[in-house]
């Protein structure tokens, strides 16, 4: 994957944005920086990471031109001001499924593996680390630390002080409660913020998104997915999600039941697998979950 940093400019993506940019996007005439800024009616810094932040969550397509196929769902559609949590699940499985933004894909599907419990530059160290294997140029310390920051304040407020309590609650990811933040003494007697990222059972991820997800990561036609696949592959619900091994066994046997016509989940001899018997459409699936 192509490994890139910044295009924020700083900015933590807000809860209304991607809302703001999509609408943007449906109107007709000039397109520019320019006119953004007086649409909008916010700075070209901003513009700049709104529309990194739309690509990011693959809302906007740059190559096509175009908004795409999930950004039409939820803001031309079911969930334009992302009021049900859900669909902040569904942006989750976006930003961190498509590796248009390096530290989301890495952190969940690489770094989680390495370490559950972290400091901020325990996270720098990782992606010093990944541009040094990948043989291409190092980017100065200032742009590690400004991605690890505002990657961090997207799933958690920040207890510097110094950030506005309100614009600290509109980041757009953090009522997941994907990370979480601890203080412990080092060696100085200093209090150092640390993170944690804990293997969940998630229960206001519905059952759907699971199985869009799924779908989505490993194909909608027949096949037979071993479980630990789903657990620990990149790109995985497991992975994406968070999920502990005994939730996500137990959503999956709750998958067997809802689509037992679709879907089977049995363990033989230890090896626990999961078969897609017929073709499934994810949107459709994902469709009939907002329809309720």
């Amino acid at each position: 994957m192509k490994i890139g940093f910044s295009g924020h400019e700083t900015f933590v993506c807000r809860s209304f944005w991607l809302k703001k940019g999509y609408d943007l996007m449906q109107l007709p005439g000039d397109s520019s920086v320019n006119e953004a800024v007086v649409r909008l009616g916010v700075g070209r810094n901003m513009v700049t990471a709104i529309n990194f932040w739309l690509r990011g969550f693959d809302v906007y397509d740059r190559d096509a031109q175009n908004t795409t196929r999930l950004g039409d769902f939820l803001f031309g559609g079911v969930d334009p001001f992302l009021e049900d949590t859900a669909s902040l699940w569904l942006l989750q499985y976006a930003i961190v499924s498509r590796e248009k933004v390096f530290i989301f894909h890495s952190f969940f599907n690489e770094f989680t593996k390495e370490r559950t419990e972290f400091t901020k530059d325990h996270l720098i160290a990782f992606l010093k680390r990944k541009t040094e294997g990948e043989d291409i140029r190092l980017f100065s310390d200032k742009t590690y630390e400004s991605d690890a920051t505002v990657f961090l304040r997207t799933y958690v407020r920040s207890n510097d002080g110094k950030a506005d309590l309100e614009d600290e609650t509109a980041n757009l990811l953090i009522d997941l409660n994907l990370i979480t933040v601890y203080y412990k003494e080092n060696t100085e007697g200093r209090n150092v913020q640390w993170y944690r990222v804990a293997r969940q059972e998630q229960p206001d991820l519905p059952d759907e998104l699971l199985l869009f997800a799924i779908l989505d990561r490993f194909g909608e036609t027949p096949r037979t997915i071993g479980f630990n696949d789903l657990l620990e592959a990149p790109g995985s619900p497991g992975s994406v999600f968070r999920f502990s091994e005994r939730a996500l066994e137990r959503r999956l046997q709750d998958l067997a039941a809802d689509y037992r016509e679709s879907i089977t989940f049995s363990e033989t001899a230890g090896n626990r697998v999961l078969q897609i018997t017929n073709t499934l459409d994810r949107w459709e699936i994902l469709e009939g979950y907002y329809e309720q």
